[in-house]
């Protein structure tokens, strides 16, 4: 199967099941999605998509290259054919070969997977690209869709083993994807222990624990499909108790850039005050939250629990509509510009850039709305004009199919927004207990 058709149908299947958890936790009465946490994973998510598309595309140019000249293909030995399993017509028949490389493939993603995914939780530079999926205290299945794009760099180089074993790019892609889709599903609180599953499989049990903020928690279950890896090196956890979700110093933030960014902020910060060479290296490589002594206070020693109560501001009725209409947009537009992006990105990337800029501050701008951040109005006076002029302009000289029944209702919309913020400044936009900070 091609692998963005498989993604495209994963994707509805996806959106379905979190419109599913969401109206059963609703009629359960279940606290498992709040609305503020679902526009920040989300927004998180079309940040992630959209980074991802030209990493994606560099990654597998190098993969290409690397499976051409430098792999077992490149020596003679073919191990890997690029063809179907099953043969439906004029009978059904099975080709073992493929099916074997195929299985191989998933199996050994999976493998290579699960030690990217450890040193994620072990050397602090990859943490810090891997800790924006963590920093929800929520469990429920729009959680997967947090992502930090940096992370696909190193995580695509992890997988030049599979480009070295002679297995051609598709079928590297499709076998990741697999692994990602079925990552999805194990984000949830509503399925219990499976049984035998439980001994060799990722379940949604095992895979709670990876996100628990207990000491016991901290480090386990890195797998993405076998539970297995764990057991053999020595990083499996049973889940006895409901884990506290989240990190272990809560950023308490919904805005993308805090949660995309904060780790590499602080990385940085104390690599300005170390005093060696070797403190400056180990703040990069060392494990994630290492200091050099002179460096540590009081609130780096280990808290349990984390915390005890959720980040949750709580700003006006009017405002989280304001917020949850303007969200909706935008993550639609996003998902149509990653769609385009695929499809037409050499032909159009300044005007897809641009584009994605606009989504990416607008997003930023929303989520500060939804926490009541200081210069709030004002970032939605700009966010709005910007939304304004970018529309305008790919609507004039963009030559993107169709374009038109996009942007022309997004200029009105755009237009009206402006307009009720600046009608309603002292009214829907009062917010008492804004905060005073302004990121």
């Amino acid at each position: 199967m091609n692998s963005d058709a498989f993604m495209e149908y994963a994707f509805i299947v996806m959106v379905a099941l979190i419109g599913i958890e969401i109206f059963v936790s609703y009629m359960k009465g279940k606290q498992f999605y709040r609305l503020n946490v679902l526009i920040a994973d989300v927004s998180t998510g079309v940040i992630f998509a959209l980074i991802g598309v030209v990493i994606l595309l560099g990654a597998l140019y190098v993969y290409d290259i690397v499976e051409k000249n430098y792999s077992l293909s490149a020596l003679g030995y073919h191990f890997f054919p690029l063809e179907s399993p099953f043969q439906f017509s004029p009978s059904f028949v099975v080709n073992w070969h493929a099916l074997g490389a195929w299985t191989f493939s998933v199996i050994f993603a999976d493998f290579i997977y699960y030690w990217f995914h450890r040193h994620c939780h072990e050397i602090n530079l990859f943490w810090a690209t891997h800790v924006t999926h963590h920093s929800t205290q929520e469990m429920n299945l729009s959680v997967a869709f947090r992502g930090n794009g940096l992370q696909r760099v190193f995580e695509y180089t992890y997988f030049l083993a599979m480009a070295l074993l002679g297995i051609p790019w598709a079928m590297f892609l499709l076998s990741h994807r697999i692994l990602k889709v079925y990552q999805f599903v194990v984000h949830t609180r509503f399925i219990g222990k499976l049984g035998i599953l439980e001994e060799f499989m990722v379940t949604p049990s095992n895979h709670r624990v990876h996100h628990g903020t207990q000491r016991k928690y901290l480090d386990r279950n890195h797998g993405g499909i076998f539970i297995i890896w764990d057991r053999m090196f020595g990083s499996f956890e049973w889940e006895t108790d409901e884990p506290i979700y989240g990190l272990t110093k809560p950023v308490n933030s919904f805005n993308p850039i805090t949660v995309n960014l904060h780790v590499f902020k602080d990385m940085l910060f104390q690599i300005f005050k170390c005093k060696s060479i070797g403190d400056v290296f180990k703040t990069i490589f060392g494990p994630p939250g290492w200091k050099p002594s002179y460096l540590l206070t009081p609130d780096d020693v280990f808290k349990e629990p984390a915390y005890t109560e959720k980040y949750d501001p709580k700003p006006p009725m009017g405002v989280m509509v304001y917020v949850a209409l303007q969200a909706a947009v935008l993550m639609a537009v996003g998902l149509v510009i990653w769609k385009v992006a695929k499809i037409n990105l050499e032909q159009d990337m300044t005007t897809l850039a641009i584009l994605s800029a606009v989504i990416i501050f607008s997003l930023f701008s929303i989520d500060r709305t939804m926490e009541m951040k200081r210069w709030s109005r004002r970032t939605e006076v700009v966010r709005n004009v910007l939304f304004i002029i970018a529309f305008v302009l790919t609507l004039l000289y963009s030559n993107i199919p169709n374009i038109a029944m996009f942007a022309i209702p997004l200029i009105g919309l755009s237009l009206v927004s402006l307009l009720w913020i600046i009608l309603k400044r002292k009214t829907f936009f009062d917010l008492s207990n804004i905060s005073n900070t302004w990121y």
